[in-house]
């Protein structure tokens, strides 16, 4: 599913993601990045935009700025947790470098398309299938957990399960 997002919650985006790194660097550490080919504060922004995706999709609060750490948590529903993860491809893969990490009820999974105003929602995954159905990989960075975007669950089953759990 494509989300074409606002002029508004695209600046905010920047603005957040550029805020982000510039408090970590106040603070005296220096953000995490793993990708050579973009900066942090880019790789910030699109975090902000795949949150603000799904955030919009499915009418949600929108996400703040967290400096040290967000819990493992980007979005809620009601008492449902959501953790909104990123991949710089369109059609990525969901990954966690442990199940510890995969704090949230859900995750879902967002790829960055040509067009930097729209995010595509590739799918949703629970904890529990993750811990179950998820392989392990080394992608430079030690084995990491993994699913492909086509074993995700499709966007619209979150939806449907949501509203059933809104109103019972």
């Amino acid at each position: 599913m494509l989300i074409k997002l606002s002029k508004q919650d695209l600046h905010n985006c920047e603005m957040m993601g550029a805020d982000t790194v510039k408090l970590c660097e106040m603070q005296g550490f220096k953000p995490r990045l793993h990708n050579n080919n973009q900066s942090r504060v880019e790789a910030n922004i699109y975090g902000f935009k795949a949150e603000f995706a799904v955030a919009r999709l499915f009418n949600l609060h929108l996400p703040t700025v967290n400096v040290l750490t967000d819990g493992g948590v980007d979005l809620w529903f009601d008492d449902i947790t959501i953790d909104v993860k990123f991949n710089n491809a369109e059609y990525g893969k969901l990954i966690f470098d442990t199940m510890d990490k995969f704090k949230s009820n859900i995750a879902v999974l967002v790829g960055r398309t040509p067009d930097p105003s729209v995010m595509r929602i590739n799918g949703w995954m629970d904890r529990k299938t993750f811990a179950d159905k998820s392989q392990a990989a080394d992608f430079g960075y030690g084995d990491r957990l993994f699913m492909n975007h086509d074993e995700m669950l499709p966007i619209e089953s979150l939806w449907y399960r949501l509203m059933v759990y809104k109103f019972k």
